[in-house]
């Protein structure tokens, strides 16, 4: 799997036999953000033990948006933001896409002890990868992507 264009549909397969632990461990990040936690960002009881393909999509806008205008983009094309756990299998599948560009999934929100709604990003800082967390509330930079699965 490629994924040169934000206009590129491909399959992905999520483990959710992993912990959340485990799926971290697996993409191999170099810093990980202490609070991203099974308890900050439970995986989903329905899908406890599966493996589930899902047809998926990197949203570019090309501008600066807003995440609520992020999402209402991705739901007029029939796709929905992706969860932490779709973009670890992301981040495994091809670890290092997100050394062209910042990954955003909005589709695990949490609030934090200030209030503040985070999102969970694939990233890099100098060399190192990064499983990061940025805030939902803000204007998102042009060179962001937004990962985003098939409703």
């Amino acid at each position: 799997m490629n994924i040169e264009t934000a206009k590129e549909v491909f399959t992905l397969v999520v483990n959710y036999d992993q912990t959340l632990k485990k799926m971290i461990e697996a993409g191999k990040y170099d810093l990980v953000n202490r609070c991203i936690t099974e308890e900050n960002f439970p995986l989903s009881n329905e899908l406890a033990g599966k493996k589930t393909s899902v047809s998926a999509k990197l949203f570019h806008f090309d501008r600066s948006i807003s995440s609520e205008d992020a999402i209402s983009e991705m739901d007029r094309a029939g796709y929905r933001p992706a969860t932490l756990a779709e973009l670890l299998a992301l981040g495994e599948a091809q670890p290092e896409l997100q050394r062209q560009f910042p990954i955003i999934a909005l589709g695990s929100v949490w609030r934090d002890a200030y209030g503040d709604r985070d999102v969970p990003e694939l990233s890099v800082d100098g060399y190192e990868r990064r499983l990061f967390l940025d805030w939902f509330d803000r204007d998102w930079d042009a060179r962001c992507r937004f990962f985003a699965v098939r409703k």
